[in-house]
């Protein structure tokens, strides 16, 4: 084991796959809010790496840059005696629950597998039995929206674990926006996945209207699908891929797009919608999952998850008076920073794990 601490006097030890640098999806995003929101009240973390993904220069800058960090294994996390274990882990390592006994569990779940698999279309079968063994193992169940509650009960996971809440993600509170000038860019953020629906912000490019537009594209690509999303080369002048944006990368990503389409079939949380909410711009999206309980009624929705409806959403943002677009915003931000912020997600689990512990 490997750290840049003490690791004894530590309420609650963290265990996850990856910290908020070289990400491979929206855990770092959450993990870097609660790093934040955990040292604004106060309550002594440790955060602990475990099968993970990065090299050892990034091993040395993550030890770096974030305080009270340790990397190890299962066998040298049983020596961590924190009261409270809290897991954020998407790689479930079966032998997890024996390196933890003796504490109380909490585990978030950041997306619920059998969801993924069937908004992607794809067989999670090992990695879904082992997140069902885990959350019927652990004493408690966090779930990042009360839509992915539902999918919770709906899949018959209750029977699993009853013991469940819903803690919603948050991020830094940031000021009220300033100003934003046209760039005609229409923006997209997350995983190159088919349940997130990249392509439509290509396609879009190609109706009425939208003829002086260009689409940026911020995400990693985890298939062949993403690789051959620029199959119409007519479109590739015209649409650019930036891979995986973090820190400067990501506010230079939002600086320069007018809207954030998010025409996902399945959104657990939504944390992009977050984002650009605190940064004062306007959402296209299906009024599904989490978005909702972020954006309320201040975004523009489709009607669905279809093409046709999304292009129908994005021509009535297109003819939306400017005037609208910015109350909309503002409502969409002070929504923001009276629900979704670092301390106020920090403050609702240290009040769960008060009674655990």
């Amino acid at each position: 084991m490997i750290s840049n601490c003490r690791l004894d006097d530590f309420a609650v030890v963290e265990i996850t796959n990856e910290l908020p640098f070289n990400r491979l999806g929206g855990v770092g995003s959450a993990i870097d809010s609660l790093i934040s929101g955990f040292q604004t009240i106060g309550l002594p973390i440790l955060w602990y790496l475990i099968d993970h993904h990065y090299q050892p220069f990034e091993i040395d800058q993550l030890l770096r840059e974030y305080a009270n960090v340790a990397v190890g294994s299962l066998e040298e996390l049983e020596a961590i005696r924190a009261p409270i274990a809290h897991l954020h882990t998407y790689n479930h390592n079966p032998g997890i629950l024996q390196a933890l006994r003796g504490r109380r569990t909490v585990f978030t779940v950041h997306s619920l597998l059998r969801c993924e698999a069937e908004s992607n279309g794809i067989d999670l079968g090992w990695a879904v039995q082992r997140q069902e063994q885990l959350i019927a193992a652990c004493d408690e169940i966090v779930l990042v929206s009360n839509a992915e509650l539902g999918h919770y009960r709906r899949l018959g996971y209750a029977a699993l674990n009853p013991r469940v809440s819903v803690i919603h993600n948050g991020i830094r509170r940031r000021s009220s926006p300033l100003p934003r000038g046209a760039t005609r860019t229409l923006g997209f953020c997350g995983r190159l996945v088919p349940r997130k629906r990249p392509e439509y912000v290509q396609w879009i490019l190609r109706e009425e209207g939208f003829e002086a537009y260009s689409s940026l594209i911020a995400g990693r690509g985890f298939s062949a699908y993403a690789r051959d999303l620029m199959a119409d080369q007519e479109l590739g002048r015209r649409v650019r891929y930036l891979g995986w944006c973090g820190r400067e990368r990501l506010e230079a990503f939002y600086a320069q797009i007018d809207l954030l389409a998010i025409p996902s079939a399945y959104e657990p949380f939504g944390m992009v919608a977050l984002e650009a909410v605190a940064r004062g711009i306007p959402v296209v999206c299906a009024p599904i999952d989490g978005l909702v309980e972020i954006l309320g009624g201040d975004a523009v929705y489709a009607k669905d998850d279809s093409y046709d409806a999304f292009r129908e959403a994005m021509q009535r943002w297109l003819r939306m008076e400017q005037s609208a677009l910015d109350a909309m915003t503002q409502r969409a931000h002070r929504r923001f920073c009276e629900r979704f912020t670092d301390v106020t997600v920090a403050g609702s689990y240290r009040a769960l794990f008060e009674p655990i512990g």
